[in-house]
């Protein structure tokens, strides 16, 4: 991948995933190419964290993990695997807790299940001092309620106490995560030509408080509408944010490495 004056930070991709087996090193190739110089590999259940150490520390110029439980898998969370992870992420190669949350729309788990093991995960990422990665789905009025009993705003010490992972709800509730101290992550959906109104929760929020993320595989630009996402596409999501701010996309490349820098302890 591309050396320290790269341009692009993806914070959240999943690089790991069997879609990469045939071409992983072409696609991070092609990310090097595209001035994406820093990536940031999630782990979201146990069976994966391995596999996600391996590829990172292969990778220690560019890469960095986080290790959570997503909310699929939320009723795994257990007093023993709170006691894995904080084990796992004391490795410095483990820069983040994540991803975790809820997801009403698509989860298995019972939502009273979701936000319980939620709570414990939160109140592990403050107690342990690793920003959260948190996905959201359908659910953003429980998780305004969950972050705000669990993380006294602002961050002490720090800019961010997490992200909010590809973030999808309403401007007011981006207003509301970023006050709370929580980047907001910018993805493909952000370039679709009906995707106003998500354009317009970055605007709300505004370059200081956003991330740039490809979340890999999944979620590709309009460019690659329907096919298979890689982080190359960090410039597109850049582009389009850079019209909705009237920047230039350098300066939006630069802003957002130095929030995804601040955001994982990265600089």
């Amino acid at each position: 991948m591309a050396g320290p004056d790269a341009a692009f930070f993806d914070t959240h991709v999943h690089l790991t995933d069997p879609r990469f087996d045939p071409d992983r090193a072409e696609v991070l190739e092609r990310a090097a190419a595209a001035g994406v110089g820093r990536l940031v590999e999630i782990g979201d259940s146990p069976d994966e964290w391995a596999r996600v150490l391996a590829f990172v520390r292969a990778r220690p110029a560019d890469a960095r993990c986080a290790l959570g439980l997503h909310p699929y898998y939320a009723d795994q969370c257990t007093e023993s695997f709170l006691e894995r992870l904080r084990a796992e992420v004391e490795a410095a190669e483990v820069v983040a807790i994540g991803e975790i949350g809820l997801d009403y729309a698509r989860g298995p788990v019972a939502p009273d299940i979701q936000k319980a093991a939620l709570r414990r995960l939160l109140a592990a990422c403050r107690d342990w001092g690793k920003p959260a990665v948190i996905h959201c789905r359908g659910a953003y009025a429980d998780l305004r309620a969950i972050v705000a009993e669990i993380f006294p705003p602002p961050p002490p010490g720090r800019r961010f106490w997490g992200v909010v992972h590809c973030f999808s709800g309403e401007p007011e509730d981006a207003e509301f995560f970023a006050a709370a101290g929580f980047a907001i992550g910018a993805d493909g959906p952000a370039t679709y030509p009906k995707n106003e109104a998500l354009r317009e929760v970055f605007r709300r929020v505004g370059a200081g408080s956003t991330v740039l993320e490809t979340d890999s595989p999944y979620l590709p630009p309009q460019s690659r509408r329907g096919r298979r996402n890689e982080p190359r596409a960090i410039p597109e999501i850049a582009a389009a944010l850079a019209l909705a701010w009237g920047m230039s996309v350098v300066e939006v490349a630069r802003l957002t490495t130095a929030n995804a820098g601040a955001l994982f302890g990265w600089p």
